[in-house]
């Protein structure tokens, strides 16, 4: 509400400064006209005076407007508030991912037949206590039906859009459907619990609600206690965004009031609460509001809307700076069995069976007798299911058939359930920058894709940091960890998308936002072949862009399994709480984010039976040579990195003039393990030099070569050093 009436200030004093200044100026002029009598031929001449002073005059007016909006402009820079424009954009952004989607390339028609249940491959640990929370948006109906509930721990039902003016709700059948649907028995079925959404938008709402009577507040909080009590709900999702720092205290107060009232009737109600991205003036008080509120999620989408505009570019970034000298390839990743995988024109990167280990090695045993039978002179890993796959695939009988299509052994691949990757034919994708110094490269990223029409035309890896950017979900993750505490990481949720938001760029390259897109939609636009995709594995999420017929581009930034992926990842690796998606529906038609979720926070690598907790495993990397000398300057400061670097010039120069002194040399090499040392050291910048030319491809080679080399020279040289001293009298 500040910003809006110090915007209207602004507008009004001008405009009423503008105005009088015209009005003045006509009184004159007038006066100048009819103060004293003027017969027929004068105010003809004036007439014809006027005619002509009617050009520059308009130009005039012209100049004045092109001033008042100049001086407009630079009042909004200097406060930091958005241009009309700009409001309108922002809006638009806050507003449009509260409504059904209506982006120009949704295709709604298709979004409302063949929906698919995501059935959960294996079974789910009774210990998992991370949360996995999904926001199901009224508009979306009995959508729910076709949730997995086993694999979600919270189901938040966006649905009561405050009245400010009453408290009350705006949709009444919305919470019709919410507390007389078989939503929430279903969910209770499978130990889900279900949350209310209570949401309030914007600075005039605020305003309104916390200045009226204080009947409003306890209408509202009345309202949510009848509603929970008739529904059987397991309590509220507190959504108060863009809340005026004014109402603080009014804010707080209220959270508190409320807290108190709904535990009263029941103290098992859970209470979480959303937080923004840009909280500057600390209004979410985390260490107020902890008491009150059981976890807060953060709504980790929304990094394309800052306080004053709306910035193009992902919804979600999560920094990698390694992105740039590491390589990257892509495998697809696919819950299946072994017939259908062997039958994949891709080659078998690697393969997790679904069974336990008596399967598995019963499945060795009848494969490899198959395999013996057919060539019993072949070579191949016998006790490696994926090169005794892999001989299945290319082996063949007398007659030329495949022997993994044989009745009997098909049969038995069919039976067994897996995961699979396979590799792309596609290059790998090569390091931005080039490493120098650096004995063992860097190992490559591999991006396990679920999607297969996302697998299949990925055309570019993007892996230049942007530098530009000033936060991501790690910087807001530790500024809320900081605020509440580290020792309180646990009670904070990572929001995620699960839609796109849809840029457009016409041929004179202006930009536009168009709204959001479901993530279902997408993919729709992937499978028919008409997007370029691109991964930006520098913020682990991905771009699609279209060309229209008038030449110009919508660009769609949005995330799939591989990205939310990594992101699931970051949020248990940094002792988060869980997840939270917005909004389940949107992957109509499409199961690979419910695998993602599954893999992600219901198997082994989550829940710990020795720790009897939530950990992860940690998997030893085959490079253990992790950062390069070039690489690790890049953290110094050039000044850091001129200083050093001539101060190893000068102690090189000053060396080389001490070695010029006899009595120098024979203290520095007469000792046998001086020698050695010297020697070991001139080697490995051989080494290094040497790779660093790449006159040997193979660094490991490079390594062992080097080592024999440095060894034959050492004996060579002690050698001759100790029969020259024998020699001596």
């Amino acid at each position: 509400m500040y910003f809006n009436n110090m915007n209207q200030l602004i507008k009004h004093t001008l405009s009423h400064f503008v105005l009088i200044l015209l009005i003045g100026s006509s009184a004159i002029a007038q006066g100048q006209i009819w103060d004293s009598p003027l017969d027929s031929l004068e105010i003809v001449q004036l007439e014809k005076r006027k005619r002509l002073q009617a050009v520059p005059e308009v130009q005039e007016k012209v100049d004045e407007e092109i001033n008042e909006y100049r001086l407009l402009m630079s009042a909004y820079e200097w406060w930091g508030l958005p241009t009309d424009r700009e409001q309108k954009r922002l809006d638009k952004a806050r507003n449009e991912r509260y409504m059904p989607y209506s982006s120009p390339l949704e295709n709604s028609e298709w979004r409302n037949s063949n929906p698919k249940l995501y059935r959960n491959q294996e079974s789910l640990h009774t210990k998992q206590e991370l949360i996995v929370l999904g926001w199901h948006p009224y508009w979306e109906g009995k959508a729910y039906n076709t949730y997995n509930f086993k694999l979600l721990t919270h189901l938040a039902f966006y649905g009561y859009e405050v009245n400010p003016f009453t408290g009350g709700y705006k949709n009444f059948r919305a919470i019709y459907d919410f507390k007389n649907s078989d939503l929430i028995p279903t969910a209770h079925l499978d130990s889900c619990k279900v949350l209310l959404t209570v949401s309030m938008r914007g600075t005039d709402a605020h305003d309104i609600f916390f200045t009226s009577e204080k009947e409003v507040q306890d209408n509202l909080i009345d309202s949510l206690r009848s509603i929970l009590a008739y529904s059987g709900a397991d309590g509220l999702d507190l959504d108060f965004e863009a809340v005026p720092y004014e109402y603080k205290r009014d804010f707080l107060n209220f959270i508190e009031e409320l807290s108190f009232a709904i535990r009263e009737d029941d103290n098992r109600y859970i209470i979480s609460m959303s937080l923004p991205v840009e909280d500057k003036y600390n209004i979410y008080d985390l260490k107020a509001l902890k008491p009150w509120i059981d976890f807060f999620t953060i709504n980790g989408f929304n990094f394309h809307i800052k306080p004053n505009k709306l910035k193009k570019g992902p919804l979600a970034p999560l920094k990698n700076e390694e992105a740039a000298i590491r390589g990257t390839y892509f495998s697809y990743q696919k819950y299946t069995n072994l017939a259908d995988l062997l039958s994949q024109r891709f080659d078998i990167s690697s393969v997790t069976i679904l069974h336990d280990e008596g399967h598995i090695e019963r499945l060795k045993d009848s494969l490899n007798r198959y395999i013996r039978s057919a060539y019993s002179t072949i070579e191949y890993e016998d006790y490696d299911i994926i090169s005794v796959l892999n001989t299945v695939r290319i082996t063949q009988t007398e007659g030329g058939t495949p022997l993994w299509q044989l009745p009997s052994i098909n049969g038995l691949l069919s039976r067994t359930k897996c995961t699979g990757a396979l590799g792309l034919p596609k290059p790998a994708a090569a390091p931005a920058e080039e490493t120098r110094f650096f004995l063992f490269q860097p190992e490559m990223d591999e991006l396990n894709v679920k999607e297969y029409a996302l697998f299949n035309n990925i055309e570019e890896v993007e892996s230049e940091l942007d530098t530009t950017m000033e936060r991501d979900l790690a910087s807001v993750i530790d500024m809320y960890s900081k605020r509440m505490g580290e020792d309180q990481r646990s009670s904070l949720v990572l929001g995620l998308p699960y839609h796109g938001a849809v840029w457009y760029r016409d041929r004179e390259r202006n930009e536009e936002f168009e709204g959001y897109m479901p993530y279902s939609e997408i993919l729709k636009l992937v499978e028919e072949g008409n997007v370029k995709v691109d991964y930006d594995k520098t913020t682990h999420s991905l771009t699609a862009v279209k060309r229209d017929s008038l030449g110009g581009l919508y660009y769609i930034y949005f995330d799939n399994s591989t990205s939310l992926g990594h992101k699931y990842d970051y949020a248990i690796d940094e002792g988060l709480g869980g997840v939270g998606i917005w909004a389940l529906g949107a992957d109509h038609a499409h199961t690979e984010l419910w695998a993602t979720i599954e893999e992600s926070f219901v198997t082994r690598k989550v829940w710990n039976e020795e720790l009897g907790r939530n950990a992860r495993i940690q998997i030893a990397k085959g490079n253990k040579i992790n950062y390069t000398v070039n690489y690790l300057l890049k953290h110094f400061s050039p000044l850091t990195f001129a200083t050093l670097f001539f101060i190893t010039i000068f102690i090189g120069i000053s060396f080389c003039f001490s070695v010029l002194d006899w009595k120098v040399r024979d203290v520095l090499f007469y000792s046998g393990a001086f020698r050695i040392l010297y020697l070991v050291l001139f080697t490995v910048v051989l080494l290094i030099i040497a790779n660093s030319f790449r006159i040997f491809d193979n660094p490991v080679l490079t390594f062992g070569i080097g080592a024999a080399i440095g060894l034959v020279l050492t004996w060579v040289a002690s050698s001759l050093v100790e029969k020259k001293h024998q020699k001596l009298p």
